[in-house]
Order: C-alpha cells, then structure tokens, then sequence
C-alpha cells in the first residue's frame, strides 16, 4: 500500500450539508433557521444562559455558602444502648465492632456517644468520647480508653528561626577573625627577631 491509496473507512467523514440552496435539496428558504428572529441573523446569537430575559435559572438558585474544610475529620458513631449488648467486664475495641458486625469497616475513628444508658462495667477503647458518654461508662464502674489522638502541626515561631539564623551569621563572620589572628602574632613575633633587618 502506497501513501496516496490510504483513505478513512468508509462512513467516517460525511459531505457538510449545502443548506439554502432550494426547496428541492431539502433545506431551502429558511435553511433550518425558522422564519425570521434573532436567531435567524447571521453573526447574531444570544449569550449563553440567555433566557430571552426572564431571570436566568442560576440565578434563581441559593448560593452556596462557606468551605468545605479539608482537615474534617469523619467519627464512625457507636452509642451506649449498643454496647449495653456485651458482657460485663468485656474489652470493648474497634475490632471487636466490627466482628460482632457493629463497624463497616475501620478507616474511619470511632466516637463514642452518650445516646442510652449503660449499666455494665466495660473498658471501651476508641478515638473519641463525647463528656456525657465518658461520665455514663465511669459511672457505671467502666472505663473509657482515648486511642492514638491527631498529631497537631506545632505553630511555627518565626522569631525564633530568624534569631537563629542571626546568630549563626554572627558567629559565620566571627571564626574568620578568631582564625587569623594567631597569623598576625606570628608575623609580630618574626618582626621583633631582628631577621627582618
């Protein structure tokens, strides 16, 4: 095969349509513009989302207000009346929810929440208590385990760094001095000799 033989398949490229060019092609007269109006000019078009000037419909919409924050942690939530169901005296982990089928899965921390009541003694591990559920667990002679919390970004002292990088500047520019100076003893001594002259 030759490079003036090859061609596109047949039905890929389609012959554009000649419109206005008599009623008998089949697109004559108004060539698919309808009769007359703005959109039948040539060169004239309304703007995008024009709605020939009723209010347009985004207009019409609530904005949207606020941000969505990054940083928002998500809380699986296990209430009290849930863990009423296991035994006094039970180690109450996030793995031990999600075999008895209580977790989805455990990406997301866990939060404890103080809806119901708990009259058994448990150790209940997780990422998070709310104050009512923490009183409601040690009230009933249990006890309430915090797991690994967030590590929170230390804010940055920028006084500190700048006087930092002063100081070792300061000290830079010092060592130089303090390193030539036993050179010019020298020179002093060799002078008093008499070599010199």
């Amino acid at each position: 095969m030759q490079a003036h033989q090859l061609k596109p398949p047949p039905g890929a490229r389609h012959a554009r349509k000649r419109v206005g060019r008599g009623n008998a092609a089949g697109q004559g007269t108004f060539a698919g513009r309808g009769l007359k109006g703005q959109k039948a000019r040539a060169g004239n078009k309304p703007r995008r989302f024009f709605e020939g000037g009723q209010t347009r419909l985004f207009k019409k919409l609530p904005f949207r207000r606020g941000f969505t924050n990054p940083f928002r942690v998500e809380y699986q939530a296990v209430n009290l009346d849930v863990l009423e169901r296991f035994d006094t005296d039970a180690e109450v982990t996030p793995r031990f929810l999600k075999e008895k089928g209580i977790l989805r899965n455990l990406r997301k921390p866990v939060k404890v929440l103080a809806a119901g009541n708990l009259t058994k003694k448990l150790t209940v591990h997780a990422h998070g208590f709310s104050v009512t559920a923490r009183e409601k667990i040690e009230a009933a002679g249990g006890t309430a385990v915090e797991l690994g919390e967030r590590k929170k970004k230390k804010p940055r002292d920028r006084t500190a760094s700048t006087k930092d990088k002063s100081e070792s500047a300061v000290e830079a520019a010092e060592e130089p001095a303090v390193s030539e100076q036993p050179a010019g003893e020298e020179a002093a001594e060799g002078a008093g000799d008499g070599s010199g002259g």
